[in-house]
């Protein structure tokens, strides 16, 4: 008789991993986590590649949010087990450099933030400065005399999220769950009422519960048959910029950075703008990458992304530099906004956000015994813990138990239809 898993959690990234900690977590429950490793070159020759968005070495984490409340309430939960999570993993991958947003002065977009920060009970966390003070606690920063800070200090900062999952891994391996380096091709419905799950090498798994946690790579190998979750997937474009040893050490404290407003007087005049006449970007600090060279990260606000892709398209997009025209863009606002650092060099990076009709993330069972957890919107990494528990609570249990209304989590498809208020 085969040997049967009473969950499998398909997908070994940021929510999957976390997923699989948590559910391993439940007494006598044996878990299974099923995802390649991250490939040491990416490229497309078979169309089974999965790749992955916690392929970086720094994402934003903060407890505030512009968009969708949830959204903050998932980052201070998650930022809350980080350091239990380094402790128990013996894995560094949490600093916290602080989270610094910059608009300008008594905009819809600053009074959007503390608003929410206020709504969420976290504004204490937060410094609100001038012109004249942001200018004197980061010199290095070529702002706008029309700007405002607001800086989150507390749990803010940065994570590294190829290491954050190599922690949610660990830990959920003594605790007993399996890890199995390979990509899931399907899921086969058994008469039994257990699934099988067919993975590239040929080899089977059998499991009474399956968590996809496939995000668009659910689509690409069709786990869900003639299930299609709505979303749209979007292109995004980086760019990093290398910085010299030295330069990395005098920019050591500098935070996170989110931006919307009417920029700096010796910013790029051609820099996309939304409809607001605003420029928008994300930065992060100087990290140390792999290749052993330090850069600084920019990346661009969604309102000018340059899409969507075609399914077909995904995984080639993630195996390039981006887009290229932006790339430069974002870098030449990069050296405007960070004048007296020389930079060494600069080149793109790739990613794919998959934004949901209710922008916010997907967990929901799509029958008792299968689940998903889905739909990062761009907000999912600092949130990926909490995302993932209540995953892990909802198909262990095989129902809704969550203290967050279960309609924030809706799965919409094309069999239910978009919520009627959805723009996608």
């Amino acid at each position: 008789m085969a040997f049967v898993y009473d969950l499998c959690v398909v997908g070994a990234g940021m929510t999957g991993a976390a997923a699989a900690r948590h559910a391993s977590l439940t007494p006598n429950y044996r878990v299974c986590l099923i995802g390649p490793p991250e490939p040491q070159v990416r490229q497309v020759t078979t169309g089974k590649e999965v790749f992955g968005a916690h392929y970086d070495e720094a994402r934003i984490t903060s407890a505030k949010s512009t968009t969708r409340p949830v959204w903050g309430i998932l980052a201070q939960r998650s930022m809350s087990r980080y350091r239990d999570l380094e402790m128990m993993s013996g894995v560094h991958f949490y600093d916290r450099v602080g989270s610094l947003t910059v608009g300008t002065r008594n905009s819809d977009y600053v009074r959007r933030v503390i608003n929410h920060a206020r709504g969420q009970g976290v504004m204490s966390n937060f410094e609100v400065l001038d012109s004249k003070q942001l200018k004197s606690k980061f010199p290095f920063f070529n702002f706008s005399s029309e700007d405002q800070g607001l800086m989150e200090e507390n749990e803010a900062g940065i994570i590294n999220p190829r290491k954050m999952v190599m922690a949610q891994i660990s830990v959920a391996s003594k605790n007993g769950c399996d890890v199995i380096r390979e990509t899931v091709t399907g899921i086969v419905q058994q008469p039994d009422g257990n699934s099988r799950v067919v993975m590239g090498n040929g080899r089977l798994m059998i499991a009474r519960k399956v968590l996809l946690a496939t995000n668009v790579f659910t689509e690409i190998h069709n786990l869900l048959g003639n299930v299609r979750p709505l979303y749209v997937p979007m292109p995004q474009t980086v760019s990093l910029a290398e910085i010299s040893s030295v330069d990395a050490v005098r920019l050591r404290n500098m935070p996170n950075v989110m931006y919307r407003g009417t920029g700096g007087p010796s910013w790029p005049k051609d820099y996309p703008r939304n409809s607001y006449n605003e420029i928008g970007f994300y930065l992060l600090p100087p990290v140390r990458y792999p290749d052993g060279k330090y850069y600084i990260k920019i990346g661009h606000h969604d309102a000018i992304l340059k899409g969507p892709l075609q399914v077909s398209q995904i995984q080639k997009w993630y195996c390039g530099e981006g887009d290229k025209v932006l790339e430069e863009q974002m870098f030449r606002l990069l050296q405007g906004l960070l004048p007296d650092v020389k930079f060494l060099s600069h080149h793109g990076d790739a990613c794919v956000t998959m934004v949901t009709p209710s922008y916010q993330p997907y967990v929901d069972l799509v029958t008792p015994t299968l689940g998903v957890v889905m739909g990062d919107n761009g907000w999912a990494a600092k949130s990926s813990d909490e995302i993932g528990r209540v995953a892990a609570k909802m198909i262990v249990h095989s129902r809704w138990s969550d203290d967050l209304p279960k309609g924030l989590f809706k799965l919409y498809t094309n069999k239910t239809g978009p919520p009627p208020t959805s723009k996608l």
